[in-house]
């Protein structure tokens, strides 16, 4: 009798086995949300953008932004134009670029036209 019961719960230890992984990952499932209007400022305003390897901007209260990228040093101004983020870069000159904007907590993606151009996390500025 009781090695029937120990076949008849394989079965549905296996199907809890199987299913376990899935619902762990559903629950650190990314979350991202469209940041728009003012909102973006309050999001960039006094805060560094990086990835921890190829570039870090710190992004100032005035509209202005110093960083590095790939060891190099850039800086520009910045400002906010409808519900997206633009910049424009000094040194290097560049044309100015706007994106649109999503956050997941700290991580921010910058979008063009629905691809991610810049990904990385902000953190405030000391």
């Amino acid at each position: 009798m009781a090695a029937r019961s120990q076949i008849s719960c394989k079965p549905a230890l296996a199907a809890i086995l199987l299913t376990w992984p899935l619902l762990a990952a559903s629950s650190d499932a990314e979350r991202w949300t469209s940041v728009k209007g003012a909102a973006l400022e309050k999001l960039f305003a006094g805060k560094e953008f990086g990835d921890g390897v190829h570039f870090a901007y710190q992004f100032k209260e005035d509209g202005t932004f110093t960083g590095t990228e790939m060891a190099k040093s850039v800086s520009g101004r910045w400002h906010v134009r409808e519900d997206a983020f633009c910049w424009k870069w000094l040194r290097p000159p560049d044309p100015e670029d706007c994106y649109q904007v999503e956050r997941d907590g700290s991580h921010v993606r910058m979008l063009i036209n629905g691809s991610e151009a810049w990904y990385g996390t902000l953190t405030p500025l000391p």
